[in-house]
């Protein structure tokens, strides 16, 4: 089911101070009715405090909180029409999962359940289950109680706060793929919080990568990884090369880079650098599984066009699906290199190799940044 175009959320000039410490600066979001909307980041980063501006569970100090065309800023939560699942999954033990699931519909006053609560245990494939206990259930089972419980009200909007992180991963990614399947079978908006970027890019239509209580980018998981705007998005979201570089000149729709005695080629529309004129800094961005590499002996076997950089290996990491290796450049940097799993043999630490590359992978960041922002290395 595609979004909406009518706005489920709309964050209006929002912002939440403790005392003296600023949680989320004015921020201004329009979530699309019946999408998938992440907000992603590193724990501090304002995500969960916006989540909770959206629930009701936090007053914002400035701006409105829209649910559809309703201003619900000074209501409170139980006036909202959402419904939250958080991270511990707060069953009643002693009611059995229909119970569970059956129980916000008692409430509200609702006499005949059993319809609507064998429906949605059939959406999260629980009907079997339906008189168990919770302690008779795996985590992953709990977790889609706590899912049809909310679903089953048929809020508005659903809020997640790091719904998946008391999972194993392997459970965490089947529960990945059946969030979203269930979040497209019933059309409701979700807002997920999560500092998990895998998570964030399996499931999210869209994805507000927020730091220091902004949002640093919005965008679809592709564009995010694809065209990174910040080094913190380019860390963050996966892993970049970033390499230090100045504007040689500039012709037509591409920038000449030098790189110590190498030059490398960026496409205009990929460079988000305030300036990028020549003497401009920039930082040329490049991600691991987009370099191939080969021998130094071979270098001349390299496509004509190519990107290249001659280094050292450092280490080489076998992890099944492909091997990581890490090169030392002659101009004091370590690239990343992820070298699909599809040939025997590869390169020993302290072979001498090249590096190459499709000059459109490329992206250009402003150079001034912190080459190290969104890795954990910017904190220390």
């Amino acid at each position: 089911m595609a979004a909406s175009t009518k706005a489920g959320v709309t964050l209006t000039g929002v912002s939440k101070t403790f005392g003296d410490f600023t949680a989320v600066h004015p921020l201004d979001l329009t979530i699309p009715q019946g999408s998938f909307f992440a907000l992603l980041g590193a724990s501090g980063c304002g995500k969960t405090t916006t989540l909770r501006m959206i629930a009701g569970l936090e007053r914002p100090t400035t701006g409105r909180v829209l649910l559809g065309e309703q201003d619900v800023t000074a209501l409170p939560p139980h006036k909202r029409h959402v419904n939250t699942v958080f991270q511990s999954y707060a069953l009643f033990p002693h009611l059995d999962v229909f119970d569970n699931v059956g129980f916000g519909l008692r409430r509200r006053g609702v006499r005949s359940v059993k319809k609507q609560v064998e429906e949605v245990l059939e959406l999260v494939e629980l009907g079997h289950l339906a008189r168990r206990k919770p302690n008779q259930l795996s985590g992953g089972q709990q977790q889609r109680v706590a899912l049809a419980r909310a679903v089953v009200n048929r809020p508005e909007v659903l809020l997640l706060d790091e719904p998946l992180g008391a999972l194993d991963l392997k459970l965490r990614r089947q529960m990945q793929l059946e969030l979203k399947h269930i979040q497209t079978e019933v059309g409701i908006t979700f807002v997920h919080v999560t500092h998990d970027q895998e998570e964030a890019m399996t499931m999210a239509d869209t994805i507000a990568v927020m730091n220091g209580g902004r949002v640093e980018q919005l965008g679809a998981p592709a564009e995010l990884y694809e065209n990174p705007k910040t080094a913190f998005v380019a860390n963050f979201l996966g892993q970049s090369n970033l390499i230090a570089a100045e504007v040689a000149w500039r012709s037509g729709e591409e920038l000449l880079l030098q790189v110590g005695d190498a030059k490398l080629t960026l496409p205009a529309s990929r460079t988000h650098a305030a300036a990028a004129n020549p003497g401009a800094k920039v930082l040329a961005g490049i991600r691991p599984e987009k370099i191939a590499m080969v021998g130094r002996a071979d270098a001349a076997r390299v496509p004509q066009g190519r990107n290249m950089l001659p280094g050292t290996v450092v280490d080489a990491s076998f992890t099944g699906v492909s091997t990581q290796y890490v090169v030392s450049s002659p101009y004091g940097q370590e690239l990343a290199v992820f070298a699909q799993n599809v040939e025997r043999g590869g390169f020993a630490p302290g072979a001498e190799v090249v590096l190459h590359w499709d000059p459109q992978h490329t992206f250009g960041l402003d150079g001034r940044q912190d080459i190290d922002a969104g890795t954990g290395e910017d904190a220390l």
